[in-house]
């Protein structure tokens, strides 16, 4: 009887070091594979924006714990075929590697407030006419 109770003992010491110590490295482990894969990912659509249509849109990609991937992007304007063709880069994207591509993010739009008032000041001139003479770029 005595001897029954060491060995529950001691398993149950053994058991609760692992958990104490072992799960939160776990746990870190897992947390900093995702946040890898959430850097990787916003890199990737950075990358392919800028190859596409010059460095104009900063994307910001974030994945929350329990949902799909999201994409934020504040642009300087709103144009619907430089629009069309950003959400294709988008797509292609997030189509690597997923199984569900297209109902696997999110994205918000956001039109720049400097652009706003630059647009007020200037007219339609600025990063607008950039972006009509990106390469690929049919406004």
């Amino acid at each position: 009887m005595d001897a029954g109770v060491m060995i529950t003992s001691t398993v149950a010491f053994v058991v609760l070091v692992f958990v104490m110590i072992g799960g939160p490295v776990v746990l870190l482990d897992w947390a900093r594979k995702r946040r890898k894969m959430v850097i990787a990912r916003q890199i990737a659509l950075t990358d392919a924006l800028d190859g596409r249509f010059g460095a104009i849109v900063a994307p910001v990609v974030a994945r929350p714990l329990f949902g799909s991937w999201e994409v934020q992007i504040a642009m300087p304007f709103l144009r619907s075929a430089v629009l069309a063709q950003m959400l294709s880069v988008i797509d292609d994207v997030f189509a690597d590697g997923e199984a569900m591509p297209s109902s696997a993010y999110r994205i918000t739009l956001t039109v720049a407030e400097d652009s706003r008032r630059a647009r007020s000041k200037h007219g339609m001139g600025g990063p607008e006419e950039q972006w009509a003479h990106a390469p690929g770029c049919a406004v």
